[in-house]
């Protein structure tokens, strides 16, 4: 992995800033290995301050065509006709949500935090809305020590 940037910690970029500040380069003894690292390193990759593309990104290697080699210079408009807003979650980003928000709600209960949202094996998060999109409460319920059951409370889909 290779990343190419002319900007360091503490560096400021000016609003005239190339919106390629940094290029993240992977390689492998296949494309397969190559987009696994990829992957991962987006995974790793910490950019603030300034808005980014890793969630694209990251979108382009889970398309299957992209994966395959299979694609044109009209990939963008082919698999994005509106732009990218962002992947609908999968069921194992539920399963992380379920995951992450059950330690959230221990943290806060081991700290003495009090509140009628908690109780000792489900939790009520709201995400905020993304663009357009609306904000979504869900309801995270611990059923044993590896399986969660997240209910959509504005739609009541588990």
């Amino acid at each position: 992995m290779r990343i190419d940037t002319g900007v360091e910690e503490g560096s400021e970029i000016s609003m005239y800033y190339d919106p390629m500040i940094s290029k993240l380069i992977t390689w492998g003894k296949d494309r397969e290995e190559a987009m696994h690292i990829l992957d991962r390193a987006f995974d790793e990759y910490v950019i603030q301050g300034v808005t980014h593309n890793i969630g694209f990104g990251k979108s382009m290697l889970a398309n299957e065509s992209f994966a395959s080699g299979d694609y044109s210079t009209a990939f963008i408009p082919t698999f994005y006709p509106e732009g990218f807003t962002g992947d609908p979650l999968t069921a194992d980003d539920h399963h992380l949500l379920s995951v992450v928000t059950h330690n959230i709600k221990n943290i806060h209960l081991n700290h003495g935090s009090e509140g009628g949202q908690w109780s000792e094996d489900t939790f009520y998060i709201s995400i905020q809305a993304l663009q357009e999109d609306p904000a979504v409460d869900l309801k995270v319920k611990k059923l044993n020590d590896s399986e969660y059951e997240v209910t959509n409370m504005g739609t009541n889909s588990t």
